[in-house]
């Protein structure tokens, strides 16, 4: 599952940005930016892929691309079937 957090921006340009975009997947709004300090991270955009067990597996600062989760991600979707 994919999942979206949004620190600090408004309700209504997250919600713009997501229209636009065409994103389909949940987006949660963090106005108290918990989610940086949680992950001890204030690089943005970052991305983490979390297993079953809540183990941050993969993490990465920066963009990140559909080939970059297909070479990363899809191995640790198939350990699970």
């Amino acid at each position: 599952m994919v999942i979206a957090i949004e620190s600090g921006k408004p309700a209504d340009q997250v919600a713009s940005f997501v229209k636009n975009y065409g994103m389909t997947f949940p987006v949660w709004l963090d106005p108290q930016i918990t989610a940086l300090e949680i992950f001890q991270n204030w690089n943005l955009p970052s991305s983490y892929a979390i297993d079953r067990d809540g183990i941050v597996r993969l993490s990465w600062t920066g963009g990140i691309n559909q080939p970059t989760l297909e070479q990363y991600v899809t191995p640790l979707l198939e350990e699970n079937k």
